[in-house]
């Protein structure tokens, strides 16, 4: 992971320490890009169907999800 630049490794100390080498958001939008174009065609939309369907979401989550859509929606026009 170090070569791929995902990690970087501090090397002056005996034991290797390791840390991220980009953010958490970084990382969690390659992931579901990734996971978006392998799993689902590129489908936004299945995407967010599988998830659903995988496991039931909160109230809470369903109406932020719902804020985050308008938001989108309205920066789409």
């Amino acid at each position: 992971m170090a070569e791929k630049g995902l990690v970087r490794r501090d090397e002056t100390q005996r034991a290797h320490i390791y840390e991220a080498a980009r953010p958490r958001e970084w990382t969690q939008g390659q992931l579901a890009g990734d996971v978006l174009d392998r799993a689902f065609s590129g489908s936004a939309k299945e995407l967010l169907i599988g998830a659903l369907s995988a496991r039931k979401a909160s109230k809470r989550e369903l109406a932020g999800l719902r804020a985050l859509l308008d938001e989108y929606h309205k920066g789409a026009k």
